[in-house]
């Protein structure tokens, strides 16, 4: 639409001009003027009434020429040629009235300025064809002049085409950064949706199967069990609604969750059976908001993956804030088994796409001893430096 409306400025400014030409060279035509070049050429005024007929069909040419150079500078260049050599072959050459020479030199200007492809050639060659016919039957072949002109006028007009080109480049190269980071957005908010969804989904399944499992013969446990399961389920509802507020720009990462209030987290996970204990070294509140947020979902997709493959296992959680990076150590004690999804395919993968944004390692593997481990380190400055490197199955 914007390019739209400056095309059409740009035509309603030629036509303006083109109008004020035709005005221009009609005065030429008819009123006795003194002559703007000296020579041996006919007054106007003096020509019979067919041959002023035709010299202001010519200027009618020139003048279309130049309404149109701004929309169709092409056709426009050629028609102002093909006027200049039709003129020279009447009693009043093209050489003596300015509004010839004017037309031209602007419809060349447009066409190497704003034409396409092969318009500069096209222009040139209009140019001195036409120019060459007239000075050849004028019998004065002013080739300096003639070259002089055509390095005064196509020179700068070039320079104008280069800056239009390199202008075009800059917003097709916007465009396709505002489109880039469009696709970035949509991943983080479907890691985001992964994060929160798949967590408590995967806790509330093993908490209503534990009270399916004792409902008979432990009600206590059961209405337990259920009432963790609202819990999760409330959770997950509000942490919906916090990524929510975000993207509607109505909230801030502070009201993200953060590896500082791992409370409501951890809950979660002991009360699906999954003993954690946590140890943290280092000021978090020396994390940036961006990694802590992407910290804290790395370890619930961790714990999450625990829940689901190695549920009733003993987890160690290591949080180490070090001078330049954020550490997470995530192991547990489950049996040894390669951690698979059940075809999602989005867990590690998310912790890897999660850990690649910020120029850090990721890498997951059966234990030694048994269990499964996630190892995870984030640069605090938060850039994007270097890719991920991330071993073992996606969950």
């Amino acid at each position: 639409m914007r390019r739209l409306r400056g095309i059409g400025r740009r035509a309603l400014g030629t036509v303006a001009v083109g109008l004020a030409l035709f005005g221009f060279g009609l005065a030429e035509l008819y009123v006795p003027l003194a002559p703007y070049v000296e020579g041996d050429g006919p007054d106007p005024t003096e020509l019979s009434g067919g041959w002023m007929a035709v010299l202001t069909v010519l200027l009618a040419g020139y003048c279309l020429a130049v309404a149109a150079c701004g929309t169709y500078p092409r056709a426009a260049v050629v028609l102002a040629g093909v006027c200049f050599v039709a003129q020279s072959l009447t009693p009043l050459l093209p050489e003596s009235p300015a509004a010839p020479l004017t037309a031209l030199v602007i419809v060349c200007f447009a066409c190497v300025a704003v034409g396409g492809r092969h318009a500069p050639m096209i222009a040139a060659v209009s140019y001195f064809v036409s120019a060459g016919i007239e000075t050849t039957i004028a019998n004065d072949p002013d080739w300096v002049f003639i070259i002089f002109v055509a390095l005064a006028v196509m020179g700068p007009a070039y320079a104008v085409r280069m800056r239009r080109a390199e202008a075009e480049r800059l917003v097709a190269l916007a465009t396709e950064r505002e489109a880039a980071a469009r696709t970035d957005e949509r991943l983080r908010v479907a890691r985001e949706l992964h994060d929160i969804v798949s967590h408590g989904v995967a806790v509330m399944v093993l908490q209503a199967g534990a009270a399916q499992a004792v409902l008979d013969s432990d009600v206590r446990q059961a209405h337990e069990s259920l009432d963790a399961v609202q819990d999760v389920g409330r959770d997950v509802v509000v942490e919906l609604r916090r990524l929510l507020v975000v993207l509607r720009a109505e909230g801030s990462l502070e009201r993200l969750p953060s590896l500082r209030h791992l409370d409501p987290l951890l809950s979660g996970i002991r009360a699906a059976g999954v003993r954690v204990e946590l140890t943290v070294d280092g000021d978090l509140g020396r994390v940036p908001a961006a990694v802590d947020v992407s910290g804290y979902r790395v370890l619930q997709e961790a714990l999450t993956n625990v829940v689901k493959h190695a549920p009733g296992a003993a987890v160690s959680v290591t949080i180490d804030v070090g001078h330049t990076d954020l550490r997470i150590h995530v192991v547990d004690d489950g049996p040894r088994t390669v951690r698979r999804s059940d075809g999602s395919g989005l867990g590690l993968t998310g912790i890897s796409e999660r850990v690649e944004l910020f120029g850090g390692t990721a890498t997951t593997r059966a234990g030694n001893g048994g269990g499964f481990e996630v190892r995870v380190e984030l640069p605090l400055s938060g850039r994007s430096a270097a890719p991920s490197r991330t071993t073992g199955a996606s969950v």
